[in-house]
């Protein structure tokens, strides 16, 4: 599930991440989101054809290209396995800046029919 830059996708997870904290990763906020970002229906449906579910997935996948690239500009070479283990899990948890977004992705990851999505970002 590797993310390819998508500047219609980063709009629409932009304007989704207000409506999140109140109606969750949910169609109501990709709805919302497509009204804000002033793209049409059509266009955001091709850009994100699960709608919500693909902007959560996307929002996931911001985070974890933020902790690769703090890793890269990490000096490693003195650390121990672990301590690196444990080093990039707290840029991972740095890069947070929405903990209500990850509430409810992690709600919406956890549902039985999301699950399989949910363990390939993790």
């Amino acid at each position: 599930m590797k993310a390819t830059p998508n500047p219609l996708c980063d709009q629409l997870l932009e304007a989704a991440l207000p409506h999140v904290a109140f109606d969750g990763w949910s169609p109501e906020t990709f709805q919302n989101a497509v009204a804000d970002a002033g793209i049409d229906p059509a266009v955001a449906a091709t850009a994100c054809p699960r709608g919500a579910v693909d902007l959560a997935i996307a929002y996931h996948q911001r985070g974890a290209a933020a902790m690769v690239a703090a890793l890269a500009e990490a000096d490693l070479s003195d650390m121990r396995f672990r301590d690196k283990v444990a080093h990039a899990v707290r840029l991972r948890l740095q890069a947070i800046d929405d903990k209500e977004a990850v509430r409810r992705g992690t709600t919406l990851f956890a549902l039985p029919h999301m699950a399989a999505d949910g363990a390939k970002l993790i």
